[in-house]
Formats: structure tokens, sequence, C-alpha cells
């Protein structure tokens, strides 16, 4: 009976190991992050929109920054499987909400991914505005 509670154990110690070691190919910084925000499928066309924002990343927080000011925004459902980071996003506005989905796929100090998202505004609900973001970072040194 001690000899099954100890495999066990070491089961489970052998498991917590591994979930800490699932960390993506990253390391900590402060990061410059672009992303190039689009409109899909909308009923005029917009042109293309890039924002550029230095930001802190680290070991908990993995998810870069696209919010705007004047947007407050919640991160849920954040996974990692081996260097590719998956989120989705709530975020409130005064116009409206903006649900999103992203990814990125990190390579040490750089980064690459995209990010699916849709505005239902408070004043037309009926029609949603979807957006497409290209996202790229590169780590620029420690944290400030």
């Amino acid at each position: 009976m001690l000899k099954h509670k100890m495999v066990i154990a070491l089961a489970m110690m052998a498991g917590i190991g591994v979930a800490q070691a699932a960390n993506p190919n990253f390391k900590e910084g402060e990061w410059d992050v672009s992303y190039r925000m689009e409109m899909v499928g909308g009923p005029f066309p917009m042109p293309p929109m890039t924002v550029r924002k230095t930001v802190c990343l680290n070991q908990k927080n993995y998810v870069p920054d696209t919010s705007q000011p004047g947007q407050d925004c919640e991160v849920r459902d954040t996974r990692v499987k081996g260097d590719t980071v998956t989120w989705s996003t709530l975020c409130q506005t005064e116009q409206g909400t903006i649900e999103s989905q992203g990814q990125v796929t990190y390579q040490g100090d750089r980064y690459q991914g995209t990010m699916d998202a849709t505005m239902v505004s408070k004043g037309n609900p009926g029609q949603p505005l979807r957006y497409r973001y290209n996202m790229e970072g590169k780590r620029l040194g420690a944290c400030k």
C-alpha cells in the first residue's frame, strides 16, 4: 500500500514538472508590439491601421496587449501549447463590446500571430464589425 501511494505521489510530482516546463520559447522583458488591423467584410472599405506600442511580458502574462485607449479588456482562456499561446478577450468600450480570439507563436525574442475580433456597437447591434489583426513582436530588453 505504501509503495502504491509513493508511485502516485511521484507521478503527480512528474506531472507538475511537465506543467511548469510547458512554457513557450519566450524571453521575459519589454517588447515592441506591432499589429495591423483590417476590417473584414465590412459595409465599406477601410484602410488598414497599424499600431505600435511597448509592453512588458513575463511568464505570467504571455498575451500581447492590443487594447486601445478607452477600452476595458479582460483576457480569458489563455492556453499554451508548445511555443504557441492562444487566448480570448472581452473588451468594453463606450461604443459597445469587442470579443476576440488570438494566437501568437514565440521564437525566443520574437513572435508572430493573428487575432480575430468582432465589435457589436450599442447603436447598431444587428451589424457587428469584424476585424483581423496581424501581429509581430520583438523583445527590446528588460522591463523598465
